[in-house]
């Protein structure tokens, strides 16, 4: 008993068909109409497209589809004739196209302009950064007065006991404060616009 892809190359070539005009004639190409005819299942896509073909080459060689599908699936083991996945079928290649430059530069862009809002925000509704170098904390002197040093961040105000003191260029500030006998809590408040203040205390102890 002859298999469909001998009964399809023998109609063929019985009508002087080549495999060229063939393929032109039904628009499927050349090589997937040789892989019909040699029942090559490894050059030929999934099975509802192969059905497509046979019964539209069948049509055309002037066979009963009806004859040759049945042939088909006698023959066809789809378990038998798994498809494995090929390079070409399984990735998809990229390729970078202006279009595509185009779009990933305009993400790149909103991304370090939210970004640079964060950043921003951030810096306004955080809380400044304040350092007090001297005096330490809880500290004994036996002298009336003590030199209050410290730093704060950029475009800041440092405030001690209610009191703005100045700071220079670099957020340095040098403030002298005047003891009373016992024991002086000194606040020290750091802030900015629209943010949350830094408050540091010191406990200086006036012994005479």
């Amino acid at each position: 008993m002859r298999n469909f892809g001998e009964i399809l190359k023998n109609r063929r070539k019985a009508k002087r068909i080549s495999l060229k005009k063939a393929a032109s004639d039904i628009h499927i190409k050349p090589e997937q109409i040789l892989a019909l005819e040699t029942q090559d299942w490894q050059n030929l896509p999934e099975p509802p497209f192969v059905k497509g073909f046979i019964t539209s080459y069948a049509k055309y060689l002037g066979l009963n589809p009806n004859e040759i599908l049945p042939l088909y699936r006698r023959e066809y083991d789809e378990k038998r004739f798994e498809k494995s996945e090929t390079p070409s079928r399984g990735r998809k290649r990229f390729y970078l196209t202006p279009a595509k430059l185009l779009n990933i530069a305009f993400a790149a862009a909103i991304v370090a302009f939210i970004a640079y809002l964060s950043i921003q925000y951030s810096s306004i509704f955080s809380a400044p950064s304040l350092e007090v170098t001297s005096p330490s904390d809880d500290e004994t002197v036996t002298v009336p007065a003590i030199i209050i040093q410290g730093k704060i961040e950029k475009d800041a105000t440092v405030a001690i006991d209610g009191e703005f003191v100045p700071i220079d260029s670099s957020g340095n500030f040098t403030y002298q404060y005047n003891l009373k006998e016992g024991q002086n809590i000194i606040e020290i408040i750091g802030a900015k616009r629209l943010s949350p203040k830094t408050k540091i205390e010191r406990i200086v102890r006036l012994v005479r």
